[in-house]
This record gives structure tokens, C-alpha cells and sequence, in this order.
């Protein structure tokens, strides 16, 4: 396990969030730079004992890997040497690959409380990140950003000296004032004044300490001017584009910004402007909604983007050097802010993890009630894109200018057609597939041929895991691996070979043409109507309704349980069992009884269908 592991790893060489080095007998200098920066960029993994030769990377071992160990630790625990120790025990372990010791050093991002991570003394000297050129120095900015994001204290509700009512777009905060009122008639917050309002929703503020009150962060930059707001922060611009033309010399179909002078510039007009101009061509099908029983004006769609540009918003960090950038293409969205994340991108994009940069400006946004579920907004644009089945959403980091972006496509990664197709010749292997697997399959057909670096471009997903799904549909018997290394690509195994025609197209017999997934599950269903609406049916009769639903196709034990109603592990105790030990039941996998995807059909079919269907 740990030889297929480490090959996997270093299949495609050292990029960003991979190193290795040479270490016969002591730790390389040059490790420590490349701890700083995977601590400071999004984490990584370094191998000591693997020599490059050619651009190829070969296990070369250690001379004595528990002593590189106790180095490491003495080292890295010393803050003459190292500003912090992130590394658990768990991260360092040694693996010993064809015969030689290795140390896997698994590097965590470190936290936004913990960066800068750096080598000596000095931060503004040695502080590194990661880039897929290598490890490089932090500048002096880059640095102090990194100092000020440490600070648990809300920078938008920091009171701004010399600004007052007077910088505000009152426009602006009228028609919040309206839309609250529209959305929460009965809230007390409605007889305020517009100072205590403000105060209410975090655009003014009282510090007790000091006595002193005024406009905040949030404030300015939510019901500002652009003139006002670009006074505290000069490099605050926002920018939204279009490009829905296929004319080259076009260069925008439409654009707004906060500079054009038509607008006040602020965040409350920006988010109303951008999110009408993104949903406009996005098709509301007719559905009622189950309460109200009015026609439904938005889809999971519009939610999704909408987040998304909430998510640019609150997560930017207006204090750097670059603007917020949302784009609408033919080919999709993009939603660009100033600012890195600050927790790891997996962690983000799970949800239930809330640390926005701006909360006061999320509180904002919210008592209009968008971004209610706090930590959710990347969790649901995601699963939104899952549902419709659209190529997953890209989010992406850069560091020189610190930068955030997340990239929407609406392309289908499954035709319907092309999913039929599938439906229709695999039959009662194709509901053993996953999503996950089924894409692969598709994407073959599509392109002749993938690989896992094609796929990693497509789903985002780490090589690991799609060497993972690749394995299992070679040992299902549907691909077939090619080559050796990374020269290795996947076609479709030859149990697809004879359904394509002379153009390359899958070939249909007229009796394939009738079978119908969907029609067969009614069907299922409706056979095992009795044993849904009946808990005490006798053994024989539950065996013949088992029987009659085994006939039509493979069924796994979760799909009998949903069917019939009944416990799994009881059906397959009571009933599964002495149907196969008595030769009515075959195993789809026969070699394999416990197999992940083990399904059972009835052998003598025809009996049950006729009588069933008559």
C-alpha cells in the first residue's frame, strides 16, 4: 500500500503541493523554506529520500530514518529555528518504499492565527509561499497582511475618524431602510432613527472604552460614496462585466463600475446591480411553491449566484491592492475578490465553517436575508452545480496580488443523450455506478480516452482519489488501463465493442430501444406494493414478490430494502440467503460473495415475468 501511495504521489512530479528531497543524513537546509511556505500557502507534503533524475523522481532512502526524525523534531520545536511547529505526530512518518526509508512530511496549512509561519527571527526576511515554480520570499506587505488577518477583533466595525453622516449615499440606506421595512413589518428596529437603525445593523458604532461613536468599516463601505470610500481605501474598485458576443473586437456586451460616476459606487447598490444582470436569462420553470401555492420566481440557480456574489463581498479584503471583479461569459461566471481565504479550501467549500472577513457586512446583508446560513453559501453553490450535473466549480488562490476567485460553468458533464446511451446498453449494471463513475465512462465516450490528469482538470478532485474510481472500473471489467506511469490513459473494455457502428456511434437492436430504466423501477415498485403495505407477509410469499423483482434485473440488498420495505441486513438473513443456497437467486458477483456492489437475480426469469405481467 505504501509503494502504490507513494507512486501515485510522485507521478507527475513535484508541483505545488508536493517536494522532494535528498536526505542521506541530515535534514536539508533548503526544507525549511519549503515548510514555511506550504504552512503559508494551502499545505503540502514533502518526501526526504527521493533523488530527481531527468524530471523523473526515484526512492534513493535515508541512512537512518529514526534519526532524521529526532532532527526534525529538535529542530522544528526550537524557536530560534522555527516561529512555529504545526506538524502533529501523525504528520512525520517514515515509509519504506522498494526496500528504502522514506519520511513523508505531511505540511498543514496553518492557520490564519498562526501566520506568518517563518525560519528564524525575523518574518520580514523568511517568510515563504508556495507557487508551481517553487518556494518564494513574502514581500514586506505580504507579510504585515498576514499580521493584521491574525486579529480576532471585526476590522469592519473599526470606527473611521473624520467621517460622518455626510459620506453616506442616504438613497442608499432609504431604500435598505424600505426593503427591511417591506421584508419585517413588524420589527421594533422600524420606529428607530436612522442613527440607532444604523447602529442596529453595524454601520455605527460606540466604543465604551473611549467614548467615541461614528461610521464604521461596514458603514462607509455598505451606503458610502465612491469618492467617500476611496478617501479611507484608495484602491477600493468594483467592476462587473459581460461578455455575451462572439465578436472579437467587442471587448464588454455590458459593464459597470464604481468609478463610472452614474452610481454611488457602494457594496448595497453594487450587490442589487450585479445580481439582476446575472439571473436575467436564467429559466424559471412553472412550479408552485407547496405553501403559498404562488408561482415559484427563482431556482436553486439563482440562490447559487447570488451567494457567490455575497461571498466576494463579505470575504474581500478592501484593504488590498485589487478590486472586486464578478464576469459573465457565455461560458459561465466568475467571482473575483481581493483577499485569500482564510481557512484551507476543502475546509470552505464543506460547509458549517463561518469566518467571514467582513461580518459586519454579512450582518448587513442578512437582516434582508441573504447569507442567512452563516458558512453554508460555498456548500450550496456546489451542491447546486452537483444537482444539475455542470462541470464542478473551481475555486482558486493567488498571492501576488492576494486574490480569490470562484469559477461557475454551466456545462453539462453529462448529456442526457449520451446518459441514456448508457442506461440502455449496460441495463442492470448501470445502477451499480455512482455519479463519480458513470462521468468517467461518459467522458470516454465523449473523448476517446481519458487520464487521470484529464480528469483532475474536469472535477477538481485529487489524483488519489480518481486513481481510486479509475481502479474499480478496471476491475469491473468496464475500462481498460494502457501504458505505464504517467504515459498510462483509460479507454472503454471491450464489453462496450460490439455497440458501436461503423461512425463510432453506440448501435441499438429495437428490443434494447424498448428497455426502459424508468419503466422497469414503476413496474419494481409496484410489484412490491405488498410488502410495503404488509409487515407480517409469510416467508414464501415475500420470496415469491423477491423472486418476481429479481427477474426484471440485479437488485442490491439497499435496493430490495427500499423496495419491500424491510430491514437490509434482515431481508438478506431471512430471505436473500436460502433463495441463493437453493439455487433461485445467482450472485452478479460469484467469486466475490461480499462484494461492494453484490446484486441478485432470480435464474429462471421468465416464470416470474410472465406471471407477474399477465
Amino acid at each position: 500500500m505504501e509503494n502504490e501511495s507513494f507512486w501515485e504521489m510522485i507521478r507527475d512530479g513535484e508541483n505545488a503541493k508536493l517536494e522532494c528531497k535528498l536526505a542521506e543524513n541530515t535534514l536539508p537546509k533548503e526544507m525549511w523554506y519549503t515548510y514555511s511556505a506550504f504552512a503559508n500557502t494551502d499545505g503540502g507534503v514533502i518526501l526526504l529520500g527521493v533523488e530527481e533524475k531527468k524530471g523523473e523522481f526515484f526512492p534513493v532512502g535515508t541512512n537512518d530514518v529514526v534519526k532524521l526524525q529526532q532532527e526534525l523534531w529538535n529542530q522544528i520545536n526550537n524557536p530560534q529555528k522555527i516561529s512555529q511547529n504545526i506538524l502533529r505526530n501523525e504528520d512525520v512518518q517514515p515509509i519504506k518504499v522498494e526496500g528504502k526509508d522514506i519520511l513523508k512530511i505531511n505540511v498543514p496549512r496553518a492557520n490564519r492565527e498562526q501566520r506568518p509561519v517563518y525560519i528564524g527571527q525575523n518574518p520580514y526576511i523568511n517568510t515563504w509561499r508556495r507557487n508551481y515554480e517553487g518556494d518564494y520570499s513574502c514581500s514586506e506587505e505580504e507579510v504585515k497582511r498576514m499580521i493584521a488577518e491574525q486579529s480576532s477583533q471585526a476590522l469592519d466595525n473599526q470606527i473611521i475618524e473624520n467621517f460622518s453622516w455626510d459620506d453616506l449615499n442616504m438613497e442608499s440606506f432609504k431604500n435598505y431602510r424600505q426593503r427591511f421595512s417591506n421584508m419585517k413589518p413588524d420589527s421594533k428596529w422600524n420606529e428607530l432613527s436612522d442613527k440607532d437603525f444604523l447602529k442596529r445593523i453595524g454601520g455605527w458604532s460606540h466604543d465604551r472604552n473611549t467614548n467615541k461613536e461614528g461610521l464604521t468599516v461596514a458603514g462607509l463601505l455598505v451606503f458610502g460614496e465612491e469618492h467617500t470610500i476611496t478617501d479611507y481605501f484608495p484602491h477600493f474598485f468594483l467592476d462587473y462585466r459581460e461578455k455575451l458576443s462572439d465578436d472579437i473586437k467587442e471587448r464588454w456586451s455590458y459593464r459597470v463600475t464604481s468609478h463610472d460616476a452614474t452610481w454611488s459606487g457602494n457594496l448595497y447598490d453594487f450587490f442589487f446591480k450585479v445580481i439582476q444582470r446575472l439571473v436575467s436569462d436564467i429559466d424559471v420553470p412553472f412550479e408552485l411553491d407547496q405553501e403559498t401555492l404562488a408561482r415559484k420566481i427563482e431556482t436553486p440557480v439563482h440562490s447559487a449566484l447570488r451567494e457567490a456574489v455575497l461571498n466576494s463581498i463579505i470575504h474581500a479584503n478592501y484593504y488590498g491592492d485589487v478590486g472586486v471583479v464578478i464576469e459573465k461569459e457565455q461560458s459561465g461566471f466568475r467571482f473575483s475578490n481581493p483577499g485569500t481565504l482564510r481557512m484551507p479550501i476543502e475546509k470552505a467549500i464543506e460547509g458549517g465553517n463561518s469566518d467571514p472577513r467582513n461580518p459586519n457586512i454579512f450582518k448587513i446583508f442578512a437582516q434582508l436575508g441573504y447569507g442567512e446560513r452563516s458558512g453554508y453559501g460555498l456548500e450550496s453553490i456546489y451542491l447546486t452545480w452537483e444537482e444539475q450535473h455542470w462541470q464542478k466549480p473551481v475555486l482558486h488562490e493567488e498571492f501576488r496580488p492576494e486574490r480569490t476567485t470562484l469559477t461557475l460553468m454551466p456545462i453539462s458533464l453529462m448529456p442526457n443523450d449520451v446518459v441514456h446511451k448508457f442506461k440502455i446498453l449496460l441495463q442492470d449494471r448501470f445502477h451499480l455506478l455512482d455519479k463519480s463513475e458513470l462521468f468517467v465512462l461518459v467522458k470516454i465516450y465523449e473523448e476517446g480516452y481519458v487520464t487521470n490528469a484529464r480528469l483532475q482538470a474536469l472535477t477538481q478532485e485529487s489524483s488519489s482519489e480518481i486513481n481510486k474510481r479509475l481502479s474499480n472500473l478496471v476491475e469491473e471489467g468496464l475500462l481498460e488501463s494502457n501504458g505505464k506511469g504517467r504515459s498510462t490513459y483509460y479507454t472503454l473494455s471491450n464489453v462496450f465493442s460490439d455497440l458501436y457502428d461503423e461512425n463510432g456511434s453506440i448501435q441499438m437492436t429495437d428490443q434494447e430501444v424498448e428497455f426502459d430504466i424508468e419503466s422497469i423501477n414503476d413496474k419494481l415498485w409496484d410489484i412490491a406494493e405488498t410488502a410495503r403495505e404488509s409487515k407480517r407477509l409469510k416467508a414464501e410469499k415475500m420470496q415469491e414478490i423477491i423472486l418476481t423483482l429479481c427477474s426484471y434485473k440485479y437488485l442490491t440488498i439497499n435496493e430490495l430494502s427500499d423496495l419491500t420495505g424491510r430491514e437490509g441486513n434482515a431481508l438478506r438473513r431471512i430471505h436473500i440467503r436460502p433463495l441463493v443456497e437453493n439455487s433461485l437467486l445467482e450472485l452478479r458477483y460469484p467469486e466475490t460473495p461480499q462484494h461492494r456492489n453484490q446484486a441478485y437475480k432470480t435464474k429462471e426469469p421468465s416464470k416470474y415475468i410472465v406471471e407477474n405481467d399477465a
